[in-house]
């Protein structure tokens, strides 16, 4: 599995080198904008938000979708939810792009369907460069609860001046099936629209910088998986997920949750690790990841991970003994350097 992830690794330093092809251009990092100097989208696959002429479209966050990876493919995959939003975690100066980008990126006709943000990042945590210090890891960027005041975004008119929008707390549901997942339903207004927008956001919180996931956890994800799809009223619609970075624990939850589709929809069913069967599903899975945004699943420890859970649920779902007994996955370190 090092191998492949190193193979992964040079097919990237490959595209980042190519730079004859536009497909791979890098866009420029924006100091005020960027969470991290050194995590940005790749220029031709980018967010960009409609503002008018004159007004910065940029945002860091990505378009993605997954095609599957296997030659036979089962009826019960048909449906699965596979275009998402990765961005990076919000900061101060990004709120009201965040909220900007969620009115315009549902794309059924109707402007009250509702969106869903998947947030895998505390807002808080310790600095890689120095454990001992806690740093910003994402900015609130959205009311918490009743307590907090209506969100009123675009006030400055950064984002051109006919777009002003307020998001406010309509409820809150904690530790959902005992999960820690917390589930808020959010309600979105823009001036000049007649409806407002609900928005679902799903707080995971069991998925620290460091320490491990159990089986418990790995669960607990998969639930976050239903949930957030059955907030989702039209496959068509992106699922937004991010966490610090946008990239690591994002890029993660985006591959299981594929991997997963494709696994119960009975695409793997001949799958056998120790046997050389041609196409690599999570290898291509993560290659088409990191092919619309850059450095997705970036920890090797993110890709063993990857591995480790399909292979326990395919031993499941074919009856098999879980081999080594039970599975238990060291946590991917936490995903980018700071800016200095």
């Amino acid at each position: 599995m090092k191998a492949k992830y190193e193979e992964l690794t040079k097919l990237e330093e490959e595209r980042l080198a190519n730079k004859d092809d536009p497909k791979w251009a890098r866009e420029e990092p924006d100091r005020e904008l960027d969470r991290y100097a050194n995590i940005h989208p790749w220029a031709g696959n980018r967010i960009k938000l409609v503002v008018p002429e004159g007004y910065n479209d940029y945002i860091n966050a990505s378009p993605v979708t997954l095609t599957s990876t296997a030659e036979k493919q089962s009826a019960l995959k048909k449906g699965l939810q596979d275009k998402y939003i990765c961005m990076q975690g919000p900061k101060a100066q990004t709120v009201d792009h965040t909220w900007h980008m969620m009115w315009h990126s549902i794309t059924v006709p109707d402007n009250a369907a509702p969106g869903v943000i998947i947030m895998l990042s505390a807002l808080t945590g310790p600095n890689p460069a120095n454990p001992s210090e806690i740093m910003e890891k994402c900015y609130k960027y959205y009311p918490m609860s009743e307590e907090d005041p209506p969100l009123h975004v675009n006030e400055s008119m950064q984002l051109g001046e006919d777009f002003k929008a307020t998001v406010r707390f309509v409820s809150r549901e904690n530790n959902v099936d005992g999960t820690g997942i917390e589930v808020r339903k959010l309600a979105m207004s823009v001036e000049g629209e007649e409806d407002e927008k609900t928005i679902w956001h799903f707080f995971y919180p069991l998925w620290p910088d460091a320490g491990s996931l159990n089986r418990q956890n790995v669960n607990s994800v998969l639930t976050l998986m239903d949930l957030t799809r059955a907030k989702n009223v039209d496959e068509e619609n992106p699922r937004v997920v991010h966490c610090s970075a946008g990239v690591g624990r994002t890029g993660t939850f985006v591959a299981l949750e594929f991997l997963m589709g494709e696994l119960q929809g009975g695409a793997w069913e001949g799958w056998d690790e120790g046997e050389e069967k041609g196409t690599d599903a999570i290898f291509e899975t993560v290659n088409q990841l990191r092919m619309q945004r850059k450095t997705m699943v970036q920890a090797l420890e993110q890709y063993v991970f990857l591995y480790e859970v399909c292979r326990k649920v395919w031993e499941e779902k074919y009856m098999l003994p879980c081999i080594g007994g039970e599975h238990t996955h060291d946590n991917p370190p936490e995903e980018a350097i700071p800016e200095s």
